[in-house]
C-alpha cells in the first residue's frame, strides 16, 4: 500500500511525463502511486514507471474520477488534474499536516494556483469558503462552508460516503457535493500550508475546454442548484451509492465523437492541437 494515491482523469497525454516528473518532486519523504483513466494509452516513455496504473474509459470526467478512485491502494486519495505541475516537497509538507492535525473524517484541501501558461498567483484564502462565490450561496449550502476542488483525504472514508456523485458529467458540482456531504458529517476541511500545484487555465471553450464548458453550463449547474435549493441537503444524503458511476454512459458524447464508426485514439485525433 502506497502512502497516497493521487488520482484523476486524464486526456492531456503530452503533460504526463512533466506531471509525473513533478509529482516525484513533491513526494519525496512518501510513497505515493499516479492513478489516471484515460481512453488514451500511456506514452512510452512511461511505461517503465512501476507506480502508474491507467485504466482505459471513454467516460465523462465524473465517472473517470470515480473509477480512478477505486482503484487507488494509497491510505490517502488526493484528486488532481491533468494540467497541473506539483510544487517541490508540497505533498510531503500536506501529508505531514495530514497527520498532525486530521481525523478520519477531515480533508486537507490541497491549495492550487491556476492562470494561462501556468501563470496564476496564490488565491486568497477566503476563496476557498463556499459563500465567497456568488453561485454557491444557496439555501443547503450552509455559510461556513468550505470547499476544495483538489482534495486530500482517508480513502476508506472516500469509499464509505460514496464518493463523488456522477450524475454531474464534469467534477467540479460533483467535488463540492462531496465536500458539503463530509462536513454534514462532521468532518472538517483544512487548508493545505502551501500551494501544492500550479495549473495551467483554459478560458471559456478555448483549447481543449469547449465540452467541459458545456456540460457545467447547460447539464451539471441546473441540477446542482435544484439540489442545493434545498434547506439541509448535504445532511440527508451524506452517503450515496459508490456505484454510481455505472448509471453513466460509457462515452461522454461531448468530447469523444465518432468518426466513422471509431472512437479516438489520441489527444491529437481530438483535433485540439
Amino acid at each position: 500500500m502506497s502512502d497516497i494515491s493521487v488520482f484523476m482523469p486524464a486526456i492531456r497525454t503530452h503533460n504526463w511525463l512533466m506531471l509525473y516528473g513533478s509529482l516525484q518532486n513533491s513526494c519525496k519523504k512518501h510513497s505515493f502511486e499516479l492513478v489516471m483513466v484515460s481512453p488514451f494509452d500511456l506514452p512510452e516513455d512511461m511505461k517503465h514507471f512501476k507506480n502508474i496504473k491507467l485504466i482505459k474509459d471513454y467516460g465523462a470526467p465524473s465517472r473517470c474520477a470515480q473509477i480512478a478512485a477505486l482503484h487507488c491502494e494509497g491510505k490517502l486519495v488526493y484528486h488532481c488534474v491533468d494540467d497541473a505541475i506539483f510544487l517541490p516537497n508540497a505533498i510531503d509538507k500536506a501529508i505531514e499536516q495530514y497527520n498532525e492535525i486530521c481525523g478520519k473524517k477531515d480533508v486537507i484541501n490541497m491549495r492550487y494556483r491556476e492562470g494561462v501558461d501556468y501563470c496564476g498567483q496564490s488565491m486568497p484564502m477566503g476563496y476557498w469558503h463556499a459563500w465567497f462565490h456568488d453561485p454557491l450561496r444557496l439555501p443547503g449550502i450552509l455559510p461556513h462552508y468550505k470547499i476544495s476542488c483538489h482534495h486530500m483525504l482517508d480513502s476508506e472514508y472516500f469509499k464509505e460516503l460514496g464518493g463523488y456523485d456522477c450524475q454531474y458529467e464534469y467534477v467540479n458540482h460533483g467535488l463540492h457535493d462531496l465536500m458539503f456531504r463530509i462536513q454534514a458529517d462532521g468532518g472538517k476541511l483544512y487548508d493545505s500550508s502551501v500551494d501544492v500545484t500550479t495549473c495551467d487555465h483554459y478560458i471559456n471553450k478555448t483549447v481543449d475546454h469547449g465540452p467541459v464548458a458545456d456540460a457545467q453550463d447547460q447539464h451539471d449547474r441546473p441540477k446542482f442548484d435544484a439540489l442545493y435549493s434545498q434547506n439541509n441537503i448535504a445532511q440527508k444524503r451524506i452517503y450515496i451509492d459508490l456505484d454510481n458511476w455505472k448509471n453513466c454512459p460509457e462515452v461522454w458524447d461531448r468530447r469523444f465523437k465518432r468518426e466513422k464508426g471509431k472512437l479516438p485514439e489520441s489527444y491529437k485525433e481530438l483535433g485540439y492541437e
